[in-house]
């Protein structure tokens, strides 16, 4: 279950790979430095220290560097971006963007044999033409087979890139 987890969040940060700069979107094309870390996980309002995670939830750390530009102006980019990138898990449902800030909302289902986990998924990004910090929180129901109780799972996850130079 966790390894579905992760790959939820590493959809985290849009970027796009395009031939030259959109105009109409804010962050420049060019060289951009992400780097991306698990902030907080908790279940049922108990919050896990990194070393008491599966490792496969500190796989989506770490820093790429990629020729592109953040992409933060097309709705239905967007949406078809977090359908790809989660493996059809999550559908963005509610998406908005000015020239300084985007937010999404959707909801996502990861099921594998003996766990289901349903969360919400909300996201703030902040953007100037040189930096980006990108906020998902996913938060939801855990239902594990064998316990009776279902759980409550929130994972907080941060990306911020940075402009280094020209492609």
């Amino acid at each position: 279950m966790s390894r579905d987890v992760v790959t939820v969040l590493l959809f985290l940060g849009p970027l796009g790979a395009c031939a030259g700069d959109n105009p109409d979107n804010r962050p420049q094309y060019g060289r951009w430095e992400l780097v991306r870390t698990l902030d907080s996980v908790t279940i049922d309002g108990v919050a896990f220290a990194p070393d008491q995670l599966p490792a496969s939830f500190r796989e989506m750390e770490g820093t790429v560097s990629i020729c592109g530009e953040p992409t933060y102006t097309d709705r239905a980019w967007q949406a078809e971006d977090v359908r790809e990138r989660t493996k059809g898990m999550c559908e963005l449902e509610i998406y908005s963007n000015t020239s300084t800030n985007a937010s999404l909302e959707g909801s996502c289902t990861l099921s594998t044999a003996d766990v289901e986990y349903t969360p919400l998924m909300r996201g703030n990004s902040t953007f100037d033409e040189t930096s980006t910090r990108d906020v998902i929180v996913m938060e939801g129901s855990l239902a594990v087979e064998g316990d009776p109780a279902p759980h409550t799972l929130k994972a907080i996850a941060v990306q911020e890139g940075r402009r280094t130079g020209d492609c």
